[in-house]
């Protein structure tokens, strides 16, 4: 009979270990999948070198931008969706970025996609971030042309040329045009 109880302890102390092995094998594939797919969408959409398209739009303040209003000196450019769990938990990021283009005399200009953009929590919160919000439907013409690939995206130009893609640490949300 010990040998019998000895050999039932043996047996569940091998399950209860190949068990806490799979969770641990299967939280870190879940982790490498989230950095392939991140590090996939950072290799489409705009690259550095890349030049700020051609658009003309309307943000919440009422003023109208343009390509040639944005062109000169330092543009923090974020992309973001109403919807997008992703992009709220990036706002602190986007607003540490926003400051530090603010303080090398640029700006922050945040588009927000989606049909309910105007109304949305997101876009209040990124009133006292961003320099100027464009909203859905005005942001459409310039998030198809930059080919944003997915939620968040924030870029950062320097007169008109991306110097660079922000990649924050967040899973990216894919974007529909």
């Amino acid at each position: 009979m010990p040998y019998v109880i000895t050999g039932l302890v043996l047996v569940a102390a091998v399950a209860a270990l190949n068990t806490v092995l799979l969770v641990v094998i299967l939280r870190r594939w879940q982790e490498l999948e989230a950095v392939r797919r991140r590090d996939g969408f950072a290799g489409q959409g705009p690259q550095p070198g890349d030049r700020l398209p051609e658009f003309t739009s309307t943000a919440v303040s009422g003023r109208t931008l343009s390509e040639s209003d944005l062109r000169s000196g330092e543009l923090l450019l974020g992309v973001f969706s109403h919807d997008c769990p992703s992009c709220t938990d990036s706002l602190p990021d986007f607003a540490e970025q926003a400051g530090r283009a603010r303080a090398a005399g640029g700006r922050a200009v945040a588009l927000v996609m989606g049909e309910e953009a105007g109304d949305s929590a997101l876009t209040g919160q990124l009133d006292g971030i961003a320099d100027e919000i464009v909203v859905h439907p005005e942001a459409a013409p310039l998030f198809r042309a930059l080919q944003v690939p997915a939620f968040p995206t924030i870029l950062r130009y320097r007169d008109g040329v991306v110097t660079a893609p922000f990649a924050a640490d967040r899973e990216p949300v894919p974007a529909a045009s």
